[in-house]
């Protein structure tokens, strides 16, 4: 599939709009700028995608319905500096969903073949082949069938169980891990990020922080998870706990559905009924496979269990073995139904919405409040706002702003000037406090007089005109402003 390309029908024909750009001389820069964004929302997308396919589940339509939210979502929050019509929402949603249909049929695809009756009795035939042997051989098939009962019923049953504690699992492990600080709270947490940006000095870096909030965090928590993992704790050590735990279930559900039962040949098949029943709570057994443990059984329900109890033991080394076999700790942590670092990142990223002038997430918990808060706002250059007058990025706070009698314009007012004391005219969902002394700390005054230039020519904008004062401020007095920002004494 060919990559998305912004055009000229992309942007909007207003007669305003147009004679501004033409006006600037800024039209190829527009295509550049919505390029770059259509490439964002596109990541963005893609990663949820990713996510979805990766669990074991089949399709649902509420999936693309989740996919075409998040494209509204972006169009709606984060694009702020160009007006677009709707032929780019509809190339651009054309476009995600092609990259989703095919990977959604693909999904499909792959549940039907799990399910396929056909394989399904391929990989039984060899368990009905031993049967019929034993059969015309008058052999004792009782510790055959209990093998293949835990193997083929057991086995997976258990696996499943393991995988839907271990995202929480992990998570728990994590905070109270050497990352624990961290993860306390969402102020340390993002104090953590911004520190150690700070510490990488990496221009692109710090570009994925600001257009990609969410894709940069929760591959800087799959980071962590893979540090702890690989250093101080192991994945084999919370799956063998959950293995004791199930392990422990089955051995109690088999000593229950066997005791009101009489010990003959006949009793097997209410022994199996009862056993799945005991355990529906904790587990889920395919009645397939059950059905073929059952096909032509002749023997006491004593004798089964005993060799139950033995399968069982061999299994739990089995699986002991294959635990501690090494994995690709991420690989794994995509594949999970309960995704530790989605858990992480509600717990200390807030809900993730960016102010709609210096683009800093809002620090609300969950999803449910009533509105949007930043606690320490930045330079709006920093969220890509730039003066349509002279073009050059904006260096002040949008809290002082909002305290003035200053103006702007953008795509959501038409272009037209609107007071920042009104902003909620058009944000009612954001509350940003207006402060007339507050001033961006060493910290964003650093990083933007150290990437005023390369800001520029990314956005397409004159660099901001900044004090002289902020230039010669040292990486070392923009972490302690950091540290003042978020109240870190240490």
């Amino acid at each position: 599939m060919e990559p998305f390309k912004a055009r000229d029908r992309h942007i909007c024909t207003m007669t305003k709009f147009k004679l501004k750009m033409m006006m600037f001389g800024k039209k190829k820069k527009a295509k550049e700028s919505l390029q770059r964004f259509s490439e964002s929302v596109i990541d963005t997308c893609r990663r949820f995608i990713l996510d979805s396919t990766k669990s074991q589940t089949d399709y649902h339509d509420s999936l693309t319905k989740e996919v075409l939210e998040k494209i509204n979502e972006s169009l709606k929050e984060n694009y702020k500096d160009l007006k677009t019509n709707t032929k780019f929402e509809i190339d651009l949603k054309l476009h995600i969903c092609g990259i989703a249909s095919r990977e959604f049929l693909q999904m499909h695809r792959n549940f039907l073949l799990r399910r396929d009756p056909q394989k399904r009795l391929e990989e039984s035939k060899n368990q009905y082949l031993s049967a019929f042997i034993d059969l015309y051989r008058e052999r004792d098939h009782c510790q055959r069938k209990a093998q293949d009962f835990v193997q083929h019923s057991l086995r997976p049953a258990i696996l499943q169980y393991i995988d839907r504690f271990l995202g929480t699992d992990i998570v728990d492990e994590m905070v109270i891990s050497s990352h624990a600080a961290e993860y306390s709270s969402r102020s340390s947490f993002q104090y953590s990020i911004l520190k150690e940006l700070l510490e990488k000095d990496d221009f692109q870096a710090f570009v994925k922080y600001f257009e990609k909030y969410e894709i940069y965090v929760k591959d800087l928590i799959c980071q962590h998870i893979k540090e702890c993992f690989s250093a101080e704790m192991s994945f084999d050590m919370l799956k063998n706990k959950r293995l004791k735990e199930i392990n422990q279930k089955i051995m109690e559900a088999i000593e229950k559905a066997s005791q009101p039962l009489p010990n003959d040949t006949k009793s097997v098949p209410e022994f199996m009924k009862n056993l799945c029943k005991h355990l529906d709570k904790d587990i889920s057994i395919s009645m397939d496979t059950v059905e073929v443990v059952l096909f032509q059984i002749s023997t006491t329900c004593d004798r089964f269990t005993t060799f139950l109890h033995e399968s069982l033991n061999d299994l739990k080394q089995q699986m002991q073995d294959e635990f501690s076999k090494s994995i690709d700790i991420i690989e794994s942590l995509y594949a999970l139904p309960i995704k530790p670092q989605n858990e992480l990142f509600m717990r200390v990223s807030g809900c993730a919405k960016q102010c709609p002038f210096c683009k800093m997430p809002c620090d609300a918990g969950g999803k449910e409040h009533r509105q949007h808060h930043v606690n320490a706002h930045r330079p709006q250059a920093l969220g890509s706002y730039r003066s349509v007058q002279t073009q050059e990025l904006i260096e002040t706070l949008c809290t002082t702003d909002v305290n003035s009698n200053k103006s702007f314009k953008n795509g959501d007012t038409d272009w037209e000037l609107h007071p920042y004391k009104d902003y909620r005219t058009y944000y009612p969902e954001w509350n940003i406090q207006p402060d007339s002394t507050a001033e961006a700390s060493d910290y964003w005054k650093y990083v933007l007089a150290t990437y005023n230039d390369r800001l520029a020519v990314m956005h397409n904008a004159k660099p901001a005109v900044i004090p002289e004062a902020w230039k010669s401020i040292t990486k070392a007095q923009a972490l302690e402003g950091l540290k003042v920002a978020f109240g870190i004494k240490v």
